[in-house]
């Protein structure tokens, strides 16, 4: 095999010259010579206003198993508690219908609602009372209560 002295000088050179450059710029960047002007850092302002992000969490849980609506809210009535020899009165408790308005049946002159409770559906005639709601009309889209003078429109559902 014939050695290439010439060519062997020139590659030698030219590997040297190559890996000096390499070397050269490592240094360069490593070095710290206070020249190199970074952005400063800014940490961002935390906004401290209201959060407006809203969970609408009232839906049932289907793993419960049958669904038994909720019986009727607290009844509204006025309570005398003694307390320390004074009697005060607790505020009124305001409840709403615990019935949904599913539509009206009609023979002749005769009106009925129809009206679901409970799971029941039950039939009611103006002036009839369910629990303590009394009918007051009932047309083919609202059907009005009243309890102790307060008026409650339902919607037909």
């Amino acid at each position: 095999m014939k050695i290439n002295k010439p060519t062997t000088y020139v590659l030698i050179v030219l590997s040297i010259g190559i890996w000096g450059t390499v070397a050269y710029r490592i240094y360069d960047a490593l070095k710290d010579n206070g020249t190199t002007a970074y952005p400063p850092v800014v940490k961002a302002a935390k906004k401290t206003g209201k959060d407006t992000t809203m969970l609408l969490l009232n839906y049932r849980d289907p793993f419960l198993g049958d669904y038994q609506p909720r019986k009727s809210e607290e009844k509204r009535q006025q309570r005398e508690v003694v307390s320390g020899g004074e009697s005060t009165v607790a505020p009124m408790i305001e409840v709403s219908p615990d019935f949904l308005y599913k539509g009206v049946v009609r023979s002749g002159k005769n009106v009925w609602a129809i009206v679901n409770r409970n799971g029941e559906s039950i039939l009611m005639k103006p002036k009839e009372t369910i629990g303590e709601f009394a009918v007051a009309e009932v047309t083919d889209d609202k059907l009005v209560v009243i309890r102790k003078g307060k008026r409650y429109e339902l919607p037909r559902q």
